[in-house]
């Protein structure tokens, strides 16, 4: 964009136009935006200016990259020798956990490799005895009694649930709980036996063999609005192929903000994000999700100047998931997997306006009615609406 139209995109938001409308009418982000307004109102011509890096910058950066390898390098070997004074050898679970810690002088990962180098291991034995360690076991079935309620019985309860159920794919989880609340009182391994038997399981895809885990830590919060986790699909339209855009609430799981668009641009996927924002915080301004951390993977939307600038706006924090872990961003892939086993995998949608109805649709009937295992089986609104309750009862 030029001098020219940056400098009438400033005196429209001067003469008191909105900010967020003026960011949607020229395609830019609004901390864009309030960037050239600060830079216009500071005389922002001298602060703009750049230094073009030289050889002696170069030279520098190359010298304080191999000072932070060394550095690191001791660091592991301190941890060695101590390790070896006090007798304790080297498991592979220790050597992961060292892989994963943060180096207090160089603020980045140790990583495997540079773990097994120095220590003196081979990466392959770390390796096998990690996966040795999360080889899953065969699981037991315990005998019981089968309860008042006959087989055949329980069984018609279930298929009547599910028929009247808005959601498909529920699992033999769900499907107990909701059977709690109609006042059939069984246990979750019968609820499992009877729908195995009589084949009322949803289809499970069989998927290869899962490595190691990126890691071993949870990424649920405590409190809403404390992380959001946001990603992308596409569906297949009558105008073509449509992506969609989610957000999703690491605490209670709810949909915070959901857009469909022609186009999987970076402006289309702060989208889902600005409705949240509306919806949590009151408006889109600058600082007024102070507090909050964005996951997203390393998609090229997400990891743009524009998405990254926006969200540093509104006072959020980035929290990429690691490299070719998506359970990093478990939260929104899972919204996702819902999201086409209940609508876009069983409708067809002649034009996207349509898409966008239906998703606001879902995104109601999902908060509402879906239930939550972690929460006792509650949907996503209750949990919301619980927290904000308790945190006005204690104002």
């Amino acid at each position: 964009m030029s001098a020219q139209r940056k400098q009438e995109a400033v005196l429209r938001i001067l003469r008191g136009e909105d900010l967020e409308l003026v960011s949607r009418e020229l395609g830019v982000t609004a901390a864009a935006l309030s960037g050239w307004r600060d830079s216009f109102l500071a005389a922002g011509a001298a602060s703009l200016k750049s230094r073009p890096e030289d050889d002696r910058d170069r030279e520098l950066r190359a010298m304080r990259e191999k000072i932070g390898e060394i550095t690191m390098a001791n660091e592991l070997l301190e941890a060695k020798i101590e390790r070896l004074e006090g007798g304790r050898p080297f498991p592979a679970a220790e050597v992961e956990t060292m892989s994963q810690t943060v180096s207090a002088s160089a603020q980045r990962p140790y990583g495997l490799a540079r773990v097994c180098k120095v220590w003196r291991l081979s990466r392959a034995t770390v390796s096998r005895h990690r996966q040795a360690a999360n080889r899953p076991t065969a699981p037991r079935r315990r005998p019981g009694p089968p309860g008042a309620m006959a087989d055949a019985e329980l069984a018609h309860c279930i298929r009547a649930l599910l028929e009247d159920s808005p959601f498909h794919g529920e699992g033999y989880r769900k499907v107990w709980a909701r059977l709690r609340y109609a006042g059939v009182r069984t246990s979750p391994r019968r609820v499992l036996r009877v729908m195995r038997a009589h084949g009322l399981l949803a289809h499970q895809r069989p998927g290869a063999p899962r490595g190691p885990r990126a890691h071993d830590g949870t990424i649920t919060t405590a409190r809403v609005d404390e992380m959001w986790g946001t990603d992308m699909t596409a569906v297949a339209t009558g105008e073509g192929t449509a992506a969609v855009f989610i957000a999703v609430d690491h605490c209670s799981a709810e949909c915070v903000g959901i857009h469909a668009s022609p186009q999987a641009t970076r402006h289309e996927a702060l989208e889902p994000i600005r409705q949240a924002v509306r919806g949590s915080f009151g408006e889109v301004g600058k600082d007024v999700a102070r507090g909050l951390s964005i996951r997203h993977n390393h998609g090229s939307q997400y990891m743009s100047a524009d998405f990254q600038r926006e969200i540093r706006f509104l006072g959020a924090r980035s929290s990429p998931a690691f490299v070719r872990a998506p359970e990093g961003n478990g939260c929104a892939e899972r919204f996702i997997r819902t999201l086409k086993e209940n609508l876009l995998w069983v409708r067809w949608f002649d034009t996207i306006e349509d898409l966008r109805q239906a998703l606001l649709e879902f995104q109601t009937t999902y908060n509402e009615h879906w239930l939550i295992e972690r929460h006792g089986h509650r949907p996503p609104a209750t949990i919301r609406r619980e927290q904000n309750v308790n945190m006005q009862n204690a104002a």
